[in-house]
């Protein structure tokens, strides 16, 4: 034998026809494939076989137009992996194992062109054995492996033999028979089947000459039996027989009456009967194989409500009568939204969210139909409604922006699209035209805190099923569509919001303090509001942080505290005044600018002093030509002391 060739393993002939790569997706985007009429033309088991329609049923998972134009073949199991693969009369290749919900059979798209598998053994189109260029091996039309070789039919008759396991000769021709249709290999035999029905025994181990096994056969399968390998004949009068291994003798098979063709399954034998019914036979007992059907198809969402914009994926789970259920994604053909203004579909059968509503999206596959909800709410809050002479308006970019419409703007004059429905609407005027039809609004188009609005009430003439409250709580106003709602603030709605989050603390907000012994917070005896008090919730309680803001809208946020805590601080005047104390105690800036630096000077009255010193260690009332006097004693530490005193309620001396 001249050249060099490698004997390739199962994992080593898949690496080289794309094993390694990705497979593709093909339950991903596609409906079941396979025609109500169609029946079992071979199959593994209950799950794994080729129809007449030419698709493939695998696992559970269909291929058939348009995910494979080309019409499957034939398929076949290896018996040491498990892994099944199956074939197109174009010559692609499928391969697969347990596939769960959601997989599917793997493409191997390195592939040549292939006539036929068997086991894991592939046979090109051009009749070249895959991965056994160098073994010496002619060109084939047939193969049939086993788990130590291979057996080879080429065009004009030869029987060709290798063995894996043999140390030399591992190819050898071993017959010669013209007419040749089928062959069919075990360890040591192969078996011809002719066109004139002649099935021939060629011993591959031996130089023995050729045996006739039997006549008037149509089609023969091994069939693993335990711990040795029976050969079963499909007769041209219906009946079957089995020859176990070794012997010449064959039995009829009363259990199975019409077969027509024969090939191995998994488990026992798969029988094609003249009447087009299929089934397996195993353990000497029949058992009709009907091919699955849909019967349930149900659509879910990704999440069954989504803001403006959002992309929604779609899962369709199927069961079908032999018990299988798999996962796979809607394709766009078979979905349908009751209210395009809300969602689309796209090409890739997602959903995308146009507008704010409620739409039915409705799965259609085949005969059988299944239903979601998709509700699209706004995402953030609208602002800019409010009330004018009675009558609740609303901003018209916004809202109209929200429900999905188009909006153009050309001066004073506002074109809407919105579904089927053209608006115009101008600033300034109380008519409005919907389709070229007039309405009469209850109130001007006009602009509100730098937005144009427009009358609630026209929402309802220009879109289906539109409606608008007024929320007075917290002066608002309340869009639904359908079962979608959306709130539109007023400038009052976020203060209002926050007092009811406050509850007992909200008297607070808005209100104004002066410093007093509260550090960092600014100049002591400057102004500051409480602008804002923030609430955060931690694993402790809820926490509240007062921010202020300074008379330069500066702010500073205080530490953050109970609401025990917030109304403590607040109402501590060693902290704050709830008052000017410049207004209410008087003095010039000069004598509060000495309070500020803890100084005590004349013309001071008492309430200026304790704002600088502090309470007196003692007091002492004296009297004098002038009247009485009263004197305040600071002591400083030690002996030293200081005093002042007053007349009339006035400093005049510092001693």
């Amino acid at each position: 034998m001249k050249g060099k060739w490698i004997a390739k393993t199962a994992l080593t002939a898949g690496i080289l026809l794309g094993a390694a790569l990705p497979a593709p997706q093909l339950w991903g985007t596609h409906a079941y494939a396979q025609t109500a009429e169609a029946a079992i033309a071979s199959g593994l088991n209950a799950k794994n076989y080729v129809l007449t329609d030419g698709s493939l049923r695998a696992e559970g998972r269909t291929i058939g137009a348009p995910q494979e134009s080309s019409p499957f073949v034939g398929l076949t199991r290896d018996s040491r992996t498990g892994e099944r693969y199956a074939w197109t009369e174009s010559g692609s290749v499928y391969r697969w194992g347990s596939l769960g919900l959601t997989g599917g059979p793997e493409k191997l798209t390195d592939a040549p062109p292939i006539a036929q598998v068997s086991s894991n053994v592939m046979l090109t189109k051009s009749g070249e054995v895959v991965g056994y260029a160098g073994a010496g091996l002619p060109a084939g039309v047939k193969i049939s492996a086993h788990p130590d070789g291979f057996a080879l039919l080429t065009a004009d008759g030869q029987i060709w033999r290798y063995r894996s396991d043999y140390a030399s000769n591992k190819t050898a021709k071993i017959g010669d028979l013209p007419g040749t249709k089928d062959i069919q290999t075990s360890s040591s035999y192969v078996m011809a089947l002719g066109a004139d029905g002649t099935v021939t025994k060629l011993d591959s181990a031996t130089d023995s000459q050729p045996e006739t096994l039997t006549q008037n056969a149509v089609s023969l399968a091994w069939v693993k039996e335990e711990a040795r390998s029976d050969l079963y004949v499909a007769k041209s009068d219906g009946s079957l027989w089995l020859f176990e291994y070794g012997s010449g003798k064959g039995e009829p098979v009363s259990a199975v009456k019409g077969a027509a063709a024969v090939s191995p399954a998994e488990n026992g034998l798969f029988v094609r009967l003249s009447s087009g019914t299929t089934g397996l036979y195993a353990d000497g007992k029949w058992s009709e194989l009907a091919p699955a059907r849909l019967q349930e198809a149900k659509l879910t969402l990704s999440r069954s409500s989504a803001a403006k914009g959002d992309k929604i994926s779609t899962t369709v789970e199927e069961r079908y009568s032999d018990g299988t259920r798999i996962k796979r994604s809607a394709s766009a053909s078979e979905l349908k939204v009751s209210d395009p203004k809300v969602a689309s579909v796209r090409p890739d059968g997602s959903l995308q969210a146009a507008g704010i509503g409620s739409t039915t999206v409705t799965l259609t596959s085949g005969a059988l139909v299944s239903q979601a909800t998709l509700l699209v709410k706004q995402e953030g809050t609208l602002s800019g409604a409010g009330v004018i002479d009675s009558g609740v308006y609303l901003p018209l970019r916004p809202v109209f922006a929200a429900l999905g419409a188009s909006i153009a703007n050309s001066g004073s004059d506002w074109t809407i699209g919105y579904g089927d429905a053209q608006i115009k609407l101008r600033k300034g005027s109380d008519i409005a035209t919907v389709n070229g039809k007039t309405v009469k609004l209850k109130g001007k188009v006009q602009t509100l805190d730098g937005q144009t609005v427009f009358p609630a009430g026209f929402l309802s003439s220009a879109v289906a099923g539109a409606s608008v409250a007024w929320d007075g709580k917290f002066q608002q106003a309340i869009v639904s569509i359908g079962t979608a709602s959306f709130e539109v603030e007023s400038k009052q709605t976020p203060l209002l919001r926050k007092k009811q989050q406050l509850g007992s603390l909200a008297p607070y907000l808005g209100k104004s303090y002066w410093i007093n012994g509260y550090s960092g917070a600014g100049v002591r005896f400057s102004k500051l509001t409480v602008a804002d008090i923030k609430i955060s919730e931690t694993s402790s309680g809820r926490s509240y942080t007062i921010v202020f803001a300074n008379a330069a809208g500066s702010q500073f946020a205080a530490s953050s505290t109970d609401a025990y805590g917030v109304a403590s601080l607040l109402s501590d005047t060693d902290q704050f005044f709830p008052f000017d104390p410049q207004v209410r105690y008087g003095g010039s800036d000069k004598i509060w600018n000495y309070i500020r630096g803890n100084y005590v000077a004349p013309g001071m009255n008492k309430q200026h002093v304790l704002l600088s010193w502090g309470e007196p260690s003692s007091i002492e009332n004296q009297s004098s030509p002038q009247g009485p006097i009263e004197v305040w004693i600071y002591m400083r530490g030690g002996m030293k002391w200081q005093a002042v005193g007053f007349s009339k309620g006035i400093v005049f001396a510092i001693l």
